[in-house]
């Protein structure tokens, strides 16, 4: 090859010098993009960036609901009042029917007429009431009778014939009085039968199992007084007066000189354990003469005395 073909063709490439630091530079630039770019997409996603982007919405988002919430309460509060002003003018200006007709209110009208119809009727009966009462002044409100009595309640007082409220609680008071005084005398009247008595009801199986055990397994003596409550005249208040004085209302209730030693239940449990005749011949004491078991059940040894 020529020499000047040569110098040429090497004066135009270029040096390696040159090449390996456009190379390092296009390597350098490169490795940069994708270093910003990969740390752009991490930084996105990342719990910090997260949390905080999602609380500046949050809190954009509250504001703008505080927002219209006040919004709605002053339309809300603006119209109330425009509505309530709207309704007083209206109250104000709106004219009765009487007032568009000329004429007084119902009420004053009413009220005018009564009083002029009672000075006419004082008028015309010559000053005298109902029922010959003398009416001074002709408001009604004091009354002159016949034997000169006044009282302030008017003519009304004509109708005012019953007995007044004190009156009949007065009344109940001593029928009640008088009704307890009757229990308490037939429950003395009762005690003084015998020592054993058993208040009972003629339908209760459980006065039929008492009355069972006293008079047909033991022959007692005197024989227990026996009460029917429920065909006794004064049976609910003698019910009453045992539930005062022996706390037990329900029947039966065997008393023995006035102490109550209990029901059905109680009877049976002291005749199966063998207590029965012990507990009664030691309650009943002197006026109790003798409790004997009997061999068997004997219809006719029933001794009992019923008061119905």
């Amino acid at each position: 090859m020529p020499t000047d073909l040569r110098a040429r063709t090497t004066a135009a490439m270029p040096s390696n010098r040159r090449l390996k630091a456009t190379g390092l530079i296009a390597l350098l630039t490169l490795l940069v993009i994708v270093y910003v770019t990969t740390g752009a997409k991490n930084t996105q996603n990342s719990a910090f960036y997260t949390r905080t982007v999602e609380a500046m919405h949050n809190r954009q988002s509250a504001a703008s609901h505080d927002a219209v919430l006040a919004d709605e309460k002053a339309r809300a509060d603006r119209v109330a009042r425009v509505q309530k002003e709207h309704e007083g003018a209206m109250e104000s200006k709106a004219p009765s029917v009487e007032e568009k007709e000329g004429q007084k209110p119902i009420g004053v009208q009413e009220a005018e007429q009564s009083a002029q119809g009672g000075k006419k009727v004082a008028e015309g009966s010559g000053g005298k009431g109902v029922a010959g009462r003398k009416m001074v002044p002709t408001d009604g409100r004091v009354v002159i009778n016949e034997k000169g009595d006044e009282g302030l309640d008017g003519v009304a007082k004509v109708g005012n014939t019953g007995p007044r409220e004190s009156e009949v609680a007065k009344g109940a008071d001593d029928e009640a009085a008088e009704e307890a005084a009757k229990v308490e005398e037939e429950m003395n009247a009762i005690l003084k039968k015998g020592p054993v008595i058993v208040f009972s009801k003629s339908y209760c199986p459980f006065s039929m199992k008492a009355k069972h055990i006293l008079l047909d397994l033991y022959t007692i003596t005197p024989p227990p007084y026996v009460v029917e409550l429920d065909q006794h005249e004064l049976g609910p208040g003698l019910q009453a007066a045992l539930l005062k004085s022996t706390g037990r209302r329900t029947v039966p209730n065997v008393l023995i000189n006035g102490k109550s030693i209990g029901g059905g239940d109680d009877i049976q449990e002291l005749h199966e354990t063998g207590k029965l005749a012990e507990t009664v011949q030691a309650m009943g004491g002197k006026r109790v003469m003798s409790v004997k078991p009997n061999p068997k059940p004997a219809a006719e040894k029933r001794g009992a005395n019923f008061r119905s």
